[in-house]
């Protein structure tokens, strides 16, 4: 017999996800960056832009929510989601 989480634990397993989240901050290697825009495209936040020469994106930071969109659609792999501690 299989028994269905209750309410109070559904909440308190979305409280410990949230804090875990609250407590990651994105990592950018810029040397690595190759300006494709990906990043910039999939940001629901808009902590994305590309530099005004276009041969480099820079993170900043505007509410970023740590989605994790941007690590996964990095082609080059230098973006990641860190512990900030």
């Amino acid at each position: 017999m299989t028994t269905s989480p209750t309410l109070w634990s559904s909440l308190t397993e979305h409280w410990h996800l949230a804090r875990t989240l609250r407590g990651l901050r994105i990592h950018f290697d810029q040397e690595g960056c190759t300006a494709c825009g990906e990043c910039f495209a999939v940001c629901p936040t808009g902590c994305w832009t590309l530099s005004t020469e276009g041969e480099i994106a820079i993170f900043v930071d505007r509410g970023c929510i740590a989605c994790s969109a941007c690590t996964l659609q990095c082609p080059e792999g230098v973006i990641e989601l860190k512990s900030q501690k």
